[in-house]
């Protein structure tokens, strides 16, 4: 029987996009300060988990929920099943939108929220192919499962979680990335970097700094309070040094303190050469002023180590192979308070065959230069499946099928759920050639690319499948 796909989405294309912008209303960033034994990643997270789970119940799949941490729905009988991997969490949305992050806008034909590829648009297209499927009573050899994570943008201990309760697929994908495939992801190490307090009490301060909200994202805004006998010198050089660096900046003062406020430019931390990183750009002007104590090696560290350069050669550490191309270093954290301490947790993507020992000694040896150690680091593997799979070959096969274009096979630098999975890899939904405005201000999916999208996985898991 010949499917026509798109014309089966395009009838519910009117409740799919109903049902993705109630998902993207929910401001479902992590906040363990809400966190419950039902929501362990936080109330707003809990709620657009039970949000899918219901929808999916009321289709008449049945679903689970694995202790707030993760969940998911499925249509067949089989023991063994096919995965499709999405995530319900996504990254604060910082900065000035044309529109409210949370409140979805349609404008020239692109759906506009936080959320709305990275992953609730892909993930809602998934489940409204899985509902193409059942709603036209296809047979399925093996039973198909959407699993809802929790917490992908901030450590997946949701899927940990799931696979410690649930047998992994037999195959699977994650519309969490690129078509027409991603075969090869780079592993990680997020590494949090400590510093001590000062005891100075005299000279130029840094009372307070503050810069980025998530390690994988590049920070788009920096403050810094400082106590000056010349805040009026300062606020100036301040203002030249953003004039002549074509950034954007902003300042205040309060008796001998003043603020300064430099913006630059967010993007996924998996890129950090394209983006404006505003915690090293506004530390680099904090090296050409006199301080002491700890206050200087937070700013020594940031700027010979880690100041505009990506690749990690600063650290050490830089590295690059065929396939996955060079290692890349985002400091994506960073925070300091003058009696206290602060710390710079960095966000390290690597390719195949990178030495972590080497990576962990080299930054250990660097970070004690300025009297940093090394308080926390994990690893997550790189992923690669052989590009003759035969799941590669039948997800490359339903691509084609409804694009009528060549079923390239992709790397990336982003680490998805399939990177956690034997037989997984990553699968749309971003098209080629398109802006990918994940983690950025006035992220969007263009509709027609989302019913595409859909009509792609319904074929993908029908044939999947029958594997």
């Amino acid at each position: 029987m010949e499917i026509n796909w798109l014309a089966e989405v395009e009838k519910r294309k009117d409740d799919l996009l109903k049902d993705l912008e109630g998902l993207l209303r929910i401001e479902s960033v992590k906040d363990l300060t809400t966190s419950t034994p039902e929501y362990p990643m936080g109330e707003k997270i809990g709620e657009a988990l039970d949000y899918v789970l219901a929808l999916a119940k009321n289709e008449g799949f049945k679903t689970k929920n694995l202790d707030g941490f993760a969940g998911f729905a499925e249509w067949g009988e089989s023991e063994d099943y096919i995965g499709v991997l999405a995530h319900v969490d996504v990254v604060p949305a910082p900065g000035e939108w044309t529109t409210p992050p949370y409140e979805p806008t349609i404008r020239e034909g692109k759906l506009y929220a936080r959320g709305t590829i990275d992953d609730k648009g892909p993930g809602m297209a998934a489940f409204y192919a899985l509902k193409i499927l059942k709603c036209l009573g296809l047979p399925l050899k093996r039973k198909i499962r959407m699993i809802y994570g929790t917490d992908e943008e901030s450590g997946m201990r949701c899927m940990k979680h799931y696979l410690d309760l649930e047998p992994a697929p037999t195959y699977g994908f994650s519309p969490d990335n690129e078509f027409p495939m991603v075969y090869a992801e780079k592993g990680q190490i997020n590494v949090k970097l400590t510093l001590s307090g000062s005891e100075e009490k005299h000279g130029t301060i840094l009372v307070n700094f503050s810069s980025g909200d998530r390690g994988n994202m590049v920070p788009g805004k920096a403050a810094a309070e400082i106590k000056t006998k010349q805040p009026e010198e300062l606020m100036n050089r301040f203002k030249t040094y953003c004039t002549e660096q074509g950034l954007h900046g902003e300042v205040s003062k309060s008796d001998e303190t003043i603020t300064l406020t430099l913006y630059g430019k967010t993007v996924h931390g998996m890129e950090p050469q394209n983006g404006v990183n505003a915690g090293l750009e506004c530390l680099h002007f904090l090296n050409s002023l006199s301080f002491a104590g700890s206050d200087q090696s937070f700013i020594t560290f940031a700027e010979n180590s880690l100041y505009r350069d990506p690749f990690g050669e600063k650290l050490g550490i830089q590295y690059s192979e065929d396939v996955l191309g060079p290692l890349t270093v985002n400091a994506g954290i960073f925070t300091y308070n003058h009696t206290a301490g602060g710390s710079i947790q960095l966000n390290i993507r690597f390719p195949l065959n990178n030495d972590y020992q080497h990576t962990i000694e080299m930054i250990t040896k660097k970070a004690d230069t300025c009297h940093f150690t090394i308080a926390d680091a994990q690893q997550f593997s790189t992923h690669y499946i052989p590009a003759d799979h035969p799941m590669v070959k039948t997800l490359q096969s339903a691509y084609q099928s409804i694009t009528g274009d060549e079923p390239t096979l992709l790397t990336s630098g982003g680490a998805t759920y399939a990177a956690l999975m034997k037989n997984a890899v990553a699968y749309g939904a971003l098209f080629p050639g398109k802006v990918d405005s994940s983690h950025q201000i006035d992220e969007f999916i263009e509709i027609e690319d989302l019913i595409k999208a859909t009509a792609i996985y319904a074929k993908a898991l029908y044939e999947l499948s029958h594997l």
